[in-house]
Order: structure tokens, then sequence, then C-alpha cells
């Protein structure tokens, strides 16, 4: 079900196939967070936390269109921060398309910011930002 949401939300190009979904989530610190509606998949969000760094990476944040604006990307979102708190990560970051101006704003409104530009990181010879955000310290580290 994941893969056919990423597949929707994505051309063809950049959305993940079966493979590379499965291997992403396999990986050591990754984690994936599913909101359902109506018991449906209709977003997820999935992330790769490495523990020792104290970091983490925003693989994808997917959310169907038809679901859209219903503040379900910055519900993940938020339980995707307060779970990296909880394991005494400071620092996420994710990759976005350059072109992608909604998502951009997206993550500006929720504290990330552009670090490094990323030349041809899409298929394509599309350039993506890399953007951060600085979390605060748990209480715990």
């Amino acid at each position: 079900m994941l893969l056919s949401v990423d597949e929707a939300c994505f051309p063809p190009e950049i959305a993940y196939d079966a493979m590379d979904l499965k291997h992403m989530m396999s990986r050591i610190g990754a984690e994936t967070l599913v909101l359902e509606e109506d018991e449906r998949i209709v977003a997820f969000l999935l992330m790769e936390v490495d523990r020792q760094r104290k970091t983490a990476t925003l693989v994808t944040l997917d959310v169907l269109e038809q679901h859209r604006r219903k503040g379900y990307a910055t519900s993940l979102l938020e339980r995707s921060e307060q779970t990296l708190a909880a394991q005494g990560v400071t620092s996420y970051k994710l990759q976005v398309d350059t072109q992608n101006e909604s998502a951009i704003s997206f993550y500006r409104k929720n504290g990330f910011g552009e670090q490094r530009l990323l030349r041809k990181y899409y298929p394509g010879s599309r350039d993506a930002w890399e953007m951060v955000k600085k979390l605060p310290p748990s209480a715990g580290t």
C-alpha cells in the first residue's frame, strides 16, 4: 500500500519502485509513520535515524492528493520530530526539488532552511535543496 501512495505522489522518475522502497524501509534506523483515514493509508513519512550522530533524514513524506490541505503532512512531521527528540536527535535534514515551491514553502514554515544546493540530484538533472532543521536537545541527553 505504501508503494501505491508513493507512486501516486511523485512522477515515475522520482517515485520509489518496490525494491527501493523495501530497501529504504529495512535499513538500520529506518522508521515509518502512517496516517489512515477510514482504515486506508492516505499518508506516510519515512525517515532514517542515525542515533550515534544524533541526526535524521526525512526520506519521503507522501500525502495522497485528495487528502492534502487537511494537516496530515504537518501531523506526520510533528510526530516524527517528537520521535526524534525522544531519541536525542538534534539535526533533521531532507532533500527537495528546487522547483517544488509548495514543498519548499511547507518545510520553511515548519522550521527547515536551505543548507546547500545538490546539483543534478534527481533524474533529469534536476537540482535539490538540502534543507535542515535543528531540533532542541532532549532533557535526557
